[in-house]
């Protein structure tokens, strides 16, 4: 009948739920072992597994997981009752969990808290809906959003939480043998079954483009075990320079089930190949650049090429309007930016942040310097103190803008942390302010999805595009999203073609969106939010991780942002798709 359609098992018993231990529990275990001898009994607070048959904790940090795993005196297996709380933006460091759990055979994995976003439907006296949580309804006491932790939102479209969680816990495994003869090992992570069901296709990919693909033969990998195979690609003969050559590996069905389409991706996997190319990069020539005028006035600088004009604000020691073709592209920034609007998990540093004023620094200029390098380069030097209102820290930062008759900046920013600082910064970046009809977007690097430092497993490196409200991940609570990492490369352009280039030194993190920081950390819903009439422009040396703090641990060390120095580069270009294309741009180095 339909309403046993989802055939439930029940696997083991459970005492119960953060209810302490004593004799109660003791008598339930005796009850259902005398019941039902068939089946195991679990409780998470039964610490010393007096009756337990499994031992079982809750948000257990990596490091302390790898200490159990260890363990040689405690025979009954270990599982995270939970482990990852899917609490708005998140959660993170799934992958260095699965990679303990598949480490230690006592350790039997674990489970997310938890599904779905329990958000209700509402609307808006004017008609706009919205998901309502904790004190949407009257409701007094209420836990305000903490319903809203699901790998699904409440209409059940998956989070890119789930999307990573997808990625981490995928049950094939490729690593890389010899990428110049296309040897790969193959793990089959399945209990019991072999990857009979499953095809294994690959593609070479470069600049966006497949170059080769085919299917390899996985036939007979039983379970739990591994095979060497040879993936049939040819390494290019003669490689662009500049063009990074990628192996795109995909496990997809072969054959429809109750729960799938053929062809559904089942894993995946990338390499990129030991592939070096014996041309030249192309380069662009100082001397054969256009040449170009500088005009200084008493409180701005105009620099002109032969299809750009850049006015310079000495007073605040930013780019005040950047035109290409008669466009204005940039009409405020960067400017050195540390703030994002708080996540659910960062509740363990908010309070920190909140008593430093990280989100109100002032920018004091100290002094601007113009140097004529020649007809085809100026330099324009910003030493800047950015501090907030009150308290004892600062960051010495110094700009440097080389500006080339091509129209190409490069922009180099280094920051010296001094004083009582905060025990972790949100971001190390640039925000600026872009004209609102640059809406399309195109990058290189980690997508399509959003990520961040220790969520970034699910997003394989390549070229997409969206447009600028795709690029919003909508949180029921709105809060930081929407990040791109390990991005060598971004475009933003209007309808015709027409915007900016931002390219790494080597690698950038970017966000775009219609909105403030602030516009998201105000917001309740996502309904409050109301455009602004630019956009918000992020390009960002590094991120603070994600962590799962919203309930369990904190980021892993290695993904903490601790204030040091720091030093970044990146180049700027304004340009038009009619003349040459981004990825064409973005090979040329001066």
């Amino acid at each position: 009948m339909n309403r046993d359609k989802n055939h439930p098992c029940v696997i083991f018993w459970s005492l119960g739920n953060e209810s302490g231990f004593g004799i109660n529990h003791e008598a339930m275990a005796e009850w259902c072992k005398k019941n039902d001898p068939t089946r195991l009994v679990h409780y998470e607070r039964d610490t010393q597994a007096k009756v337990s048959e499994i031992v079982s904790t809750m948000y257990t940090p990596v490091e302390k997981l790898e200490e159990l795993g260890k363990m040689t005196d405690m025979p009954k297996p270990h599982i995270l009752c939970e482990y990852a709380h899917a609490m708005g933006n998140g959660p993170g460091n799934l992958k260095e969990y699965w990679e303990v759990f598949y480490k230690y055979k006592r350790l039997q994995g674990g489970c997310v808290w938890e599904w779905m976003d329990h958000g209700i439907r509402k609307k808006t006296p004017d008609g706009k809906e919205y998901f309502g949580y904790g004190g949407d309804f009257g409701d007094e006491p209420n836990d305000g959003n903490f319903v809203i932790d699901g790998l699904v939102f409440p209409d059940h479209t998956p989070s890119p939480g789930l999307i990573e969680y997808k990625k981490v816990i995928e049950p094939v495994k490729v690593e890389e043998i010899d990428l110049t003869k296309g040897e790969v090992k193959i793990t089959n992570l399945y209990e019991f079954i072999s990857l009979d069901h499953l095809i294994m296709s690959w593609e070479i990919w470069a600049d966006g483009k497949i170059i080769e693909c085919g299917e390899v033969s996985i036939k007979g990998v039983p379970a739990r075990t591994s095979r060497v195979v040879t993936v049939p690609y040819r390494i290019p003969d003669n490689p662009e320079p500049g063009t990074d050559y990628w192996l795109n590996i995909h496990f997809i069905l072969a054959n429809s089930t109750n729960w799938g389409e053929k062809g559904h991706t089942v894993a995946w996997a990338q390499f990129k190949l030991p592939v070096e190319s014996r041309k030249k990069p192309k380069s662009i020539s100082v001397a054969s650049m256009p040449p170009l005028t500088c005009r200084d006035f008493d409180n701005t600088i105009e620099v002109k090429g032969a299809e750009f004009k850049l006015l310079f604000d000495k007073v605040r020691g930013i780019i005040e309007s950047l035109q290409y073709s008669g466009v204005e592209l940039i009409k405020t920034g960067p400017r050195l930016n540390l703030w994002r609007a708080p996540i659910d998990n960062d509740r363990y540093a908010i309070e920190d942040w909140t008593k430093k004023f990280v989100r109100l620094l002032n920018h004091r200029i100290d002094d601007v310097s113009l140097e004529l390098i020649n007809n085809n380069l100026i330099r324009i030097d910003v030493i800047s103190c950015v501090a907030p209102p009150v308290v004892d820290w600062k960051i010495d930062t110094e700009y440097i803008y080389s500006i080339y008759g091509s129209g190409d900046i490069i922009l180099e920013v280094k920051g010296r942390p001094q004083g009582n600082l905060p025990m972790v910064f949100p971001r190390i970046g640039l925000k600026m302010r872009l004209n609102k009809e640059l809406e399309q977007v195109m990058w290189y690097g980690r997508g399509p999805g959003e990520s961040y430092i220790d969520s970034k497993e699910a997003n394989p490196f390549g070229i997409y595009r969206k447009n600028i409200d795709e690029l919003y991940t909508p949180y029921v609570r709105p809060q930081e999203n929407g990040n791109r990492t390990d991005v060598k490369w971004v475009s933003i352009t209007d309808r015709r073609g027409i915007g900016l280039l931002f390219a790494g030194m080597p690698f950038i993190n970017f966000s775009a969106h219609r909105f403030e920081p602030e516009d998201f950390e105000k917001a309740k819903h996502a309904c409050d939010l109301i455009p602004r009439d630019y956009i918000v422009m992020n390009i960002d040396y590094k991120h603070n991780g994600l962590g799962s703090a919203s309930c369990g641990p904190s980021p892993l060390e290695k993904y903490l942002l601790f204030p040091e120095k720091f030093d970044f580069s990146l180049r700027i270009r304004p340009f038009s798709n009619s003349l040459t294309t981004a990825v064409q741009l973005s090979k040329y180095v001066i």
